[in-house]
């Protein structure tokens, strides 16, 4: 004889399914003030008739013939629509082609879990996301973990875990000791997050003795970047922005770039708002002007101690061997402390000279061949108001904690962690600033 079922040990709540618009039909119903509304225990699970196991170790056990249908449903209007604790899993569900577990809330969490040894929530699956989660106001899917990760996703053909968003993060996770976040794919992203506004993905490293980084990949060393990427023959970063800086770097050093081959490689304009400082010499490379093709051409750069401003052309001379030569309307506002050169084209002028120094953006010269040409070139010390708040400082003592360090330890027979570029990470402890 069947065992029935127990009496109800609280009142009801006074709920009914029937009264619902529209009626909810169900299989097993169940309704009460205080606690579950249905509860289930086991300690061996469901058999089917042929005396096979069906699902080991399942308290309450629903399966829904319809494909696609959902196995277990559960909706609350505060609390959590359905809430399983385990020694193994606290809920599991199955599915051949939706999520194996499905939640949603409109404040909360549409699926939650918490675990203190393994990942607070699970989920696999043949075709969809192991886990997929959506949610009004909060987090689709949260997750925290002590010691393991708070959300963990794999995959062998797509995401790990795929994080979207209208507005706010993609993806976040935290955790106590370990990563915010961990997900490993065979062929597909680990990781793969889109947002319309916002990040789309979000790593901080808060803690200063922290040996990893918000994001990062195994060697850590004592104090791990906030992101740190590797590749072996694809970029280490890639970042794309349609309208924006795809990459923003900002610190005692915005960026700081080193490469066996170049340091940075820029396709287009650089444009640098402060001073620029080749250490060792400066240079343009050009296609050669005659074999392009296979062959290119380098040029150092002009030098000097002071900032100065060059300029020159050619003038002709009136029948008094006399010229006036205009300067640009800017010269007197810009300009000071100025040095002339000029020389005759096609016969000597020994007597050719300077009549009248720059004054009003022009000057004059006089006992030149009438009717002559003279090449002309005239230099100028830089007066402008950032010139003047940047001056060049020609020879400079090295600060205390670059002394012994070298800009190009190479030329002086030294090794390259004697180069004053590398940063030193400080031991525990050491107040020092970092090279």
């Amino acid at each position: 004889m069947p065992i029935g079922p127990p009496q109800s040990q609280d009142q009801s709540s006074g709920f009914d399914l029937g009264q619902q618009s529209p009626p909810i039909r169900y299989g097993v119903w169940g309704d009460n003030v205080t606690g579950p509304g249905v509860a289930g225990t086991s300690d061996q699970g469901a058999v089917s008739a042929d005396g096979s196991q069906v699902q080991r170790g399942a308290g309450v056990l629903s399966v829904n013939v319809a494909l696609g249908g959902i196995g277990v449903h559960g909706a609350a209007r505060q609390g959590t629509g359905v809430s399983g604790k385990g020694a193994d899993a606290g809920v599991t569900g199955t599915a051949a082609a939706g999520p194996g577990v499905a939640g949603s809330s409109v404040p909360g969490p549409g699926v939650a879990g918490t675990s203190t040894g393994g990942p607070g929530a699970a989920g696999s699956s043949v075709r969809g996301p192991g886990v997929s989660g959506s949610s009004v106001q909060g987090a689709g899917v949260a997750g925290s973990g002590d010691p393991g990760p708070g959300v963990a996703g794999s995959s062998t053909g797509g995401n790990g875990v795929l994080g979207t968003s209208a507005s706010g993060n993609g993806l976040r996770g935290s955790s106590g000791t370990s990563s915010g976040v961990a997900a490993t794919s065979e062929s597909g992203n680990g990781i793969g997050t889109y947002s319309q506004e916002g990040l789309a993905l979000s790593a901080f490293n808060g803690h200063p003795e922290s040996g990893g980084g918000g994001i990062a990949f195994g060697d850590e060393p004592d104090r791990g970047p906030a992101i740190r990427a590797h590749s072996w023959f694809g970029w280490g970063v890639h970042a794309l922005s349609e309208f924006n800086a795809a990459i923003h770097a900002q610190g005692p050093t915005g960026l700081m770039a080193t490469g066996s081959t170049l340091g940075a490689d820029i396709a287009g304009g650089a444009q640098v708002n402060g001073t620029v400082v080749a250490a060792g010499g400066a240079q343009f490379l050009i296609d050669h002007p005659l074999s392009p093709a296979e062959s290119t051409l380098a040029h150092a750069f002009g030098a000097s101690p002071e900032q100065k401003n060059v300029y020159d052309g050619v003038v002709s001379l009136d029948a008094t061997g006399q010229a006036a030569v205009p300067l640009p309307e800017r010269f007197d506002a810009l300009n000071q402390d100025f040095r002339y050169q000029l020389t005759p084209i096609g016969a000597p002028a020994p007597d050719l000279h300077v009549s009248r120094e720059i004054h009003g953006n022009s000057f004059a010269i006089a006992d030149g061949t009438p009717g002559g040409r003279v090449s002309w070139q005239v230099t100028g010390v830089r007066v402008d108001r950032w010139a003047q708040a940047n001056p060049v400082t020609p020879e400079t003592v090295k600060p205390a904690e670059h002394r012994g360090l070298y800009l190009h330890p190479a030329a002086f027979d030294q090794s390259p962690e004697q180069r004053i570029a590398i940063r030193r990470v400080p031991e525990p402890g050491d107040q020092s600033k970092e090279v």
